[in-house]
This record gives structure tokens, sequence and C-alpha cells, in this order.
């Protein structure tokens, strides 16, 4: 059975994680992929990028293109928690949130840096205290 984004079969099942999927994918457009697996790759763009260079450095990359379809998905896939978390990173910002990376590298240059590192430290004490692979593979493969 292969995994399918839209129409075009990807990788098969069997074995398969949420990672491998991600990367099989790679940088192609979503347009094509249900609203499930936007929203699973949107949250995997927040936990790569945080995971890599802290809030700071997501807000700062392409991965913060996706900011507001990860804080809508979190709750389903991975729980309230880790929603609130990237609310309260989503209000440095204020409203609306900038799409474009220029206006959020702006932005961030001036964030308490304080305010960034206990941020990152709640995201840190939820990758401990949750297998988001297991729910966010789970979540990509169900029916």
């Amino acid at each position: 059975m292969a995994f399918r984004f839209g129409k075009k079969p990807v990788v098969s099942v069997r074995g398969t994680n949420v990672w491998e999927v991600y990367e099989a994918h790679g940088s192609a457009g979503r347009q094509a992929l249900s609203q499930r697996e936007r929203d699973v790759f949107a949250v995997c763009d927040f936990r790569q990028e945080v995971n890599s260079g802290g809030f700071d450095g997501y807000f700062r990359s392409w991965g913060g293109d996706t900011a507001l379809e990860a804080v809508a998905a979190l709750p389903a896939l991975l729980g309230e928690p880790w929603a609130q978390v990237l609310r309260d990173a989503l209000d440095i910002f204020g409203s609306p949130y900038p799409a474009d990376c220029d206006t959020r590298e702006a932005i961030i240059d001036n964030a308490d840096p304080l305010v960034l590192s206990g941020l990152f430290n709640r995201f840190l004490a939820l990758e401990s205290d949750t297998d988001a692979d297991a729910l966010l593979t789970a979540a990509m493969f169900a029916s």
C-alpha cells in the first residue's frame, strides 16, 4: 500500500514514519495535499525548526510561514499545551501575523531573549513528555 500526496503515491506505508514521509515530500508544493497532510507537515515544520534553532530560528525561516496552520492543528494532533506555547510565541508579533520572513526577522530582533528562552524551555519540556513522532505518524496514516 502506498501513501499518497493528493493522487500521487510516494512511499510504502510499511515501516514508514512521519519524518520519512515529510522528507520524501521535500520542498514540493503542498497545494495538492489533503488538509490533514498539510496540518501534519505544518506541525513538522514547527518541531523541526524550533528543535534546530529555537523560536528565533523558526520565525526567521520558511518554517515560520506555516505557523498559523501549525497553531490551528496542534490541539488535535499533539494537544493544547503545544498550541499554547506556539500561541504565546505568536503573541510576540501581534496581529496580524507577518507572512514574510523579513518582517518577522525585524520583530524577532527586538524580542526579549528571556521570553524566547522561556518559550524554548517549554517547548523542550513538551518534546520530552510527548511521543510526538508516534502521534504525528498515527495522524498521517489515519483513515
